[in-house]
């Protein structure tokens, strides 16, 4: 397994990844989720999870991008972009039988199956993989809660903006390709169709950035961060 990789909070502590999770593990350990796990390619736009499948796996997302899908009042939101080496759900996948969300590829993905028997089997022979592991789904739902709160706190030009730079850093790059359509934006920004793309429209304007289609340049990096900030 890799090194794992830190990622910094509001509160400038590091926060434990899933790599960091699984480098807990012991050498045998390690081998055992290997040579027990098996590997599923998905297509852009082909579901990864539905919701009220049995959670016989835990997730693991090798590589490429998901999109992760709550659902309320037979409304669908999404809360959260999953890309590579992270745990699809984590938080959910031992509270209940079935999962309770909806994962979706946004480009070519690859997911590590692990049979969630033999996750629960380490969790129990490795209490400082299993610490890790409360560490990281803690991280991780702290997270979601800040996001989705800032969402909420913030009008169009602020969520589209904070939607922007999470695309720049994901990809980390100031060009970038946004792997899904206006619509689908709008429903993860909580704002309509309109709204998004006459938002788009007016920073194109603005010279804040560059749009073609799906295919966005960011011009104005610390325009744009000011926007997320005070938006």
């Amino acid at each position: 397994m890799p090194d794992f990789l830190q990622k910094e909070s509001c509160f400038n502590q590091k926060i434990l990844d899933a790599q960091g999770c699984l480098n807990k593990l012991t050498d045998e350990e390690k081998a055992l989720l290997v040579n027990t796990k098996h590997d599923i390619e998905f297509q852009p736009g082909e579901s990864i999870v539905k919701r009220g499948m049995l959670v016989n796996n835990v997730l693991y997302l090798t590589e490429g991008l998901a999109k992760l899908e709550l659902e309320n009042d037979n409304k669908s939101a999404t809360v959260a972009l999953i890309n590579s080496h992270s745990f699809i759900g984590i938080v959910c996948c031992f509270a209940f039988e079935q999962f309770d969300f909806n994962a979706t590829a946004l480009e070519k993905t690859k997911v590590s199956f692990i049979d969630i028997n033999v996750f629960r089997q380490l969790i129990v022979s490795n209490s400082e993989f299993a610490l890790s592991l409360i560490q990281h789904m803690s991280g991780v739902s702290n997270g979601l809660l800040h996001r989705i709160t800032s969402i909420y706190q913030k009008n169009i030009d602020g969520v589209l903006s904070m939607l922007l730079l999470e695309f720049s850093k994901l990809y980390d790059s100031l060009e970038f390709k946004i792997p899904m359509s206006r619509k689908e934006m709008a429903n993860m920004l909580g704002y309509s169709k309109e709204s998004v793309i006459n938002t788009l429209s007016k920073f194109n304007k603005e010279d804040i950035i560059n749009v073609s289609d799906r295919n966005i340049e960011i011009l104005d990096l610390k325009k744009l961060q000011q926007i997320k900030k005070l938006g």
